[in-house]
């Protein structure tokens, strides 16, 4: 079966093979069994369904993907919505936080493809059979990026015997609420005798309820001197647009995530104190 992939927003993760189009079909079509519509976000959702309009004369149209009630392919296949080199393994988180979107139970995949970038939501949470078979695929990969994250109290010594086994590019940690912090110190103090700063990043959430500028650049500054390599990332809420989802609209929040998403200005204003 030939199948066109469709997404209303290209991302860099979005595929890049023949069969993937952003937006409306293209005048000249090859032909297709089935279109499949890949929704990632929810201010997405709207033009999907006006792309599933223009798509339906090309060949049968099928809407799926996270932001399509909360499933992760609604009867879409796994992995096929990525590019190459991303997989994802399982889907879901059994912690339910306030903060995340990611609210569902976890499901591992027994079919996953073979990848060097890790988007899992808590590849850490999986069965120690689910995790054996994931580290014995990236035993065959380099340049590894952990990009969805490893919670940091599950960073076992365990863990951290087959994490220096591997070819690891970045291994990313979170700073989501200031409980997270002490968990954060243990999980560094025992990466930081294999892995340099670079490779150890840290997604600082702010703009969460009750968040203040002043407490989010603490939690940035603090990833720092922790030991990691931080990056602002700013909480959505659910909304039409791209725009509507920060809870916190203001200027001054773009600007602070901003300073805190280059690592080369990061780390030469750290040194020098000015940032």
């Amino acid at each position: 079966m030939k199948i066109a992939r469709v997404f209303p927003t290209k991302t860099s993760m979005s595929p890049t093979d023949r069969d993937a189009y952003f937006g409306e079909p293209e005048l000249f079509m090859p032909d297709y069994d089935e279109i499949h519509i890949s929704v990632a976000f929810t201010w997405d959702i709207k033009r999907a369904y006006w792309l599933k309009k223009q798509w339906e004369h090309i060949a049968p149209v099928k809407i799926g993907g996270v932001a399509i009630n909360g499933e992760p392919t609604n009867g879409l296949e796994a992995g096929m919505y990525l590019k190459e080199g991303i997989t994802i393994t399982s889907r879901g988180c059994p912690n339910r936080c306030p903060f995340c979107l990611v609210n569902r139970d976890l499901i591992e995949l027994g079919d996953f493809p073979k990848g060097n970038i890790i988007q899992d939501n808590n590849l850490l949470a999986c069965s120690n059979e689910h995790l054996y078979r994931v580290f014995n695929m990236l035993s065959h990969q380099s340049r590894i990026n952990f990009s969805g994250g490893l919670e940091s109290w599950r960073i076992t010594d365990k863990i951290i015997e087959r994490l220096r086994g591997l070819k690891i590019y970045q291994l990313w940690l979170s700073y989501d609420h200031p409980s997270n912090e002490k968990p954060l110190k243990r999980a560094v103090i025992k990466l930081q005798k294999y892995f340099k700063r670079d490779q150890i990043r840290c997604y600082v959430l702010m703009g969460f309820h009750g968040d203040t500028l002043e407490k989010a650049e603490y939690r940035l500054r603090k990833a720092w001197e922790i030991g990691t390599l931080p990056f602002s990332m700013r909480y959505r809420i659910n909304k039409d647009s791209w725009n509507d989802s920060f809870l916190f609209r203001e200027r001054e929040w773009n600007l602070l995530a901003r300073k805190w998403t280059r690592p080369a200005i990061i780390k030469t204003r750290m040194k020098d104190n000015t940032l």
